[in-house]
């Protein structure tokens, strides 16, 4: 029996008040943090209406609602007979007459009105085993090299969604070490490693992504051993810790600080492959680079812009990883009016680059606050061709 599935749904609390919108008496469009202009570059544009029996309601492009707002105060304010009784300054009348409310640029607005997908063409879990293969073949030469056995590499080979296989000369043995790297949530990697330390061996690495941090944490029962690394990134340094415990003791523990070598003079091309390039956020430069003996690139952009009455910052944090051809991109954007010393969180956005080939990529939008982000852009897919080869 074919069963049908419940037609209703809840509706949002901002749904129902826009449909009481009627007998407008005020319209008012403005930049909410100050900017000169609302078509500006920099802001935040609101909508405050006055309607009914003195209701009133308020809200900006950040708001998920924002788009049926608007559409409802144009519906309405269009089929009102006498325009001139809306209350209205002179540059809100003028909007009201072409049809259009701004939306403010940000880093995002090439995607906002790009062709969207609902499934992916390129599966993420494909690029599994290239991303963590060096982090792999990284962990297993300390972990042998701190228990006083030189170790050599002779192959490492990463297959389809997380398999792969690393062959080591350990001593006077081969070894051959099989992996699968999984995938937790959007952020928490797990990787089991099969054949390490002893003829039995296991080894469990965990590995969490934050906006500028990269925390691995390992263990293997067989062997005893547990451990972690972090590296913490900064425009002004590189944090890189590493601590081991075999038996329940410490025997290793190391802490470096890497100098920032990017400068405003550096070139990108320096730093990533042509291929690479195509992956990372567009028409912004780095403040920061930094490559790791793991496999990954990790790029940071931290860009502040302001004119005389706005104060803008933009937060980027890439994590690239060029044998898989894959970026994983963190960021977000601040406003301040100097005016009105209002701060606004304006957009903070998670996108997730790869490409197989050379001729387009795969940009995918996961979760991130921000309603205009979430409304759009989250849980969707956009393809464009690569511009840098």
């Amino acid at each position: 029996m074919t069963m049908i599935k419940n037609v209703f749904r809840q509706m949002y609390p901002e749904e129902i008040n826009l449909e009481r919108i009627e007998d407008l008496k005020m319209i008012h469009i403005y930049d909410l943090t100050g900017a000169a202009k609302p078509n500006g570059k920099y802001g935040v544009t609101a909508v405050l209406v006055n309607f009914g029996d003195n209701e009133q309601l308020n809200y900006t492009e950040n708001d998920h609602c924002f788009d049926d707002f608007v559409n409802k105060i144009f519906e309405v304010y269009n089929s009102t007979e006498d325009k001139s009784s809306i209350l209205m300054d002179e540059t809100t009348q003028k909007m009201m007459e072409a049809g259009e409310v701004p939306r403010h640029e940000s880093i995002l607005s090439k995607y906002y009105d790009a062709e969207k997908l609902e499934v992916p063409i390129l599966v993420n879990a494909s690029t599994l085993s290239k991303r963590f293969g060096p982090l792999v073949e990284y962990l297993v030469v300390g972990l042998y090299k701190t228990m006083g056995t030189e170790v050599e590499v002779i192959d490492r080979k990463c297959g389809w969604r997380g398999s792969g296989r690393l062959i080591i000369h350990a001593g006077a043995t081969n070894r051959t070490i099989y992996f699968k790297a999984f995938e937790v949530n959007d952020s928490t990697f797990s990787i089991k490693l099969n054949g390490c330390l002893t003829e039995q061996g296991d080894l469990l690495i965990n590995v969490v992504l934050y906006e500028d941090v990269i925390s691995i944490s390992y263990r293997s029962e067989s062997a005893d051993i547990e451990g972690s690394s972090s590296f913490k990134f900064s425009k002004d340094n590189l944090r890189e810790m590493h601590q081991i415990k075999k038996n329940g003791e410490q025997i290793f523990y190391d802490v470096n600080l890497y100098e920032n070598t990017f400068t405003a003079d550096s070139k990108i091309e320096d730093v990533v492959s042509v291929v690479s390039l195509g992956l990372l956020p567009e028409n912004i430069r780095p403040c920061a680079a930094y490559s790791l003996p793991i496999g990954l690139t990790y790029l940071l952009y931290d860009i502040a812009e302001s004119d005389d009455q706005v104060d803008v910052k933009t937060f980027c944090g890439t994590f690239l990883w060029p044998d898989a051809n894959y970026s994983d991109t963190r960021g977000w954007s601040v406003i301040k009016s100097l005016q009105q010393g209002l701060t606004l969180k304006n957009e903070a956005f998670r996108i997730i680059n790869l490409t197989d080939n050379r001729e387009f990529v795969q940009s995918s939008f996961l979760t991130g606050t921000g309603s205009r982000y979430k409304e759009i852009l989250e849980g969707k897919y956009i393809i464009s061709e690569r511009k840098s080869v």
